[in-house]
């Protein structure tokens, strides 16, 4: 059973946890690929590919990682893994929690943090603008 693909463009600010009163932009574009539609149902996880861009810290970086759906959680996880400009490996989980009364703001606000390994060193918060953005995300939305 053939899958599908879209592409989707998030925009906010992250702040380092050493200096948490510097907010500085941050973008994560990506391509999700679901390879059939079947699995999909199953697992309920597609690949994503893209860039990532923390200003200062990790600029116009490749990421590679997967976007994981939990229907009994609500929850949109986001997971990606990219190297920052001193060449340190990265990587970025975000989640968008999804309630009921706030639906829109829930599905285009996305908390996260970037890790090295064990330790948390940014925080940051993403945004999908639905008057700006949902034609674009929409039509990038093909079957595979």
């Amino acid at each position: 059973m053939a899958g599908f693909e879209f592409q989707e463009m998030l925009a906010g600010s992250y702040h380092l946890l050493t200096d948490p009163g510097e907010e500085r932009p941050m973008s994560l574009t990506l391509h999700a690929r679901v390879r059939g539609l079947r699995s999909f149902l199953v697992q309920a996880e597609a690949e994503i590919v893209g860039e990532i861009d923390l200003q200062g810290f990790a600029d116009h970086r490749a990421f590679r990682g997967r976007l994981q759906i939990k229907p009994v959680q609500r929850k949109l996880v986001y997971e990606a893994r990219f190297e920052d400009n001193k060449g340190r490996e990265c990587r970025f989980h975000g989640e968008k929690e999804l309630e009921a009364i706030r639906p829109v703001a829930s599905l285009t606000t996305l908390p996260g943090s970037v890790w090295s390994g064990e330790r948390e060193l940014a925080r940051a918060l993403l945004r999908f603008d639905p008057r700006e953005d949902l034609v674009r995300f929409l039509r990038s939305v093909k079957p595979r």
